[in-house]
């Protein structure tokens, strides 16, 4: 065997890529996953990592492409255990004020989606709200979803089981290799995939490079209108991670604070930390933005989180908790872009927001289409020909 010949080269090695790599790989494909740092250490480390699919009802394929990637981590933690993969089985609470009319109505109209597509849930009262987290602070009045069956995700560990699956199976997972060019038939079709580490010989290239796809992309066609036009946007996220305290473990459950004073969601992220985010602070940052501008909006979230978790936050300041700033990308109508490249011979991509969800998903449907070359149903409707420039 040609030890540099791979029935698939991934190109990424986040979340998505490598889920997608050892799903290849499972159906006895040998395969190259490519990262040019480290596996599973730039988006992926910097993600809430709130497995769901309660909050994306608008749009019903979409809400099953979600809750059909919530299932697989299911099947995976049946086939491994929760634990060697990082999951954690915690559900979701998504409280809000019934004095929120406006809220109150979405929230209302969010319960009769989830009840048509059959996906499990119950609604709460304040009183059986504080049963299950008496350590958080909820309005008098509030009423909140119950996701029972949504998970949070210790994505790098995760990935890191992965990739060793990934070898265990006989296929490759390179780091530190930064790829440069492909290699085309005089057809156009993939032969090849040029790197610093060397040149790989396949017909068959997934590009999963997250909010780098519009560089990656235009690097290794030599088309340079993809690092201008790609449709996709890139969207910084601003993560606290306070550091290990005892009285943290009080909380139980992913929780989302659906509320215009003060929104956020908050989660434990093992150890006797607790990891948060808001979409106002959010709002607050750039990807060029000071660390003085990180630094406060930092302490805004925190101001969010010491009014709901006095107990469990207390003074604790901006200083002594680990700040990050992930940059997701989100393409231009919101839902997954994911198929073959049209137009291209062998080459494939996968884009998307709420990677940490749907990468079992993605991972298994794109397998059906590079192995069989045929487009599972549930695919469909992301086939990258249904936005312009690519139809």
């Amino acid at each position: 065997m040609d030890k540099n010949r791979f029935d698939v080269i991934v190109v990424g090695g986040g979340i998505v890529g490598t889920t997608a790599a050892y799903f290849l790989a499972r159906r006895g494909a040998r395969i190259a996953l490519v990262e040019r740092d480290r596996i599973g250490h730039g988006t992926t480390a910097r993600s809430f990592a709130w497995i769901n699919a309660s909050s994306k009802i608008a749009d019903e394929p979409y809400h099953r492409l979600n809750a059909l990637g919530a299932s697989i981590y299911h099947d995976l933690a049946d086939a491994f255990g929760a634990e060697r993969l990082g999951l954690h089985r915690t559900g979701m609470l998504q409280c809000i004020s019934r004095n929120d009319t406006a809220g109150l109505a979405a929230l209302e109209e969010q319960v009769g989606y989830l009840g048509r597509y059959g996906y499990p849930h119950q609604v709460l009262d304040a009183q059986a709200l504080s049963k299950l987290e008496p350590a958080v602070t909820f309005d008098d009045d509030a009423t909140a979803i119950h996701a029972m069956s949504e998970d949070w995700l210790e994505a790098p560990e995760f990935v890191a089981f992965l990739a060793d699956e990934i070898r265990a199976m006989g296929s490759l997972v390179l780091e530190g290799c930064a790829t440069t060019t492909l290699d085309l038939n005089d057809d156009g079709s993939v032969s090849g995939l040029v790197t610093d580490q060397g040149t790989f010989t396949t017909t068959k290239v997934l590009i999963a490079a997250g909010h780098e796809t519009p560089e990656v992309l235009a690097a290794l066609t030599g088309y340079e209108a993809f690092a201008a036009r790609f449709p996709m946007n890139r969207v910084p996220g601003l993560l606290v991670t306070t550091p290990p305290c005892q009285s943290a473990e009080q909380l139980r459950h992913v929780i989302y604070f659906d509320s215009p004073s003060d929104p956020f969601h908050i989660r434990p992220a093992g150890n006797g930390r607790l990891r948060m985010g808001a979409d106002d602070t959010d709002g607050m940052i750039a990807e060029d933005t000071s660390p003085e501008s990180i630094h406060r909006a930092a302490e805004r979230l925190l101001g969010h989180a010491r009014a709901r978790l006095p107990g469990l936050i207390g003074d604790m300041t901006a200083e002594q908790c680990e700040l990050a700033i992930g940059i997701r990308p989100y393409p231009h109508d919101g839902k997954t872009l994911a198929g073959a490249l049209p137009g291209s011979q062998g080459l494939y991509l996968i884009a998307t927001h709420s990677g940490i969800t749907l990468a079992p998903a993605l991972g298994q449907l794109m397998t059906t289409l590079i192995i069989e070359g045929t487009m599972p149903e549930a695919l469909q409707p992301f086939a990258l020909e249904r936005l312009p420039g690519f139809a």
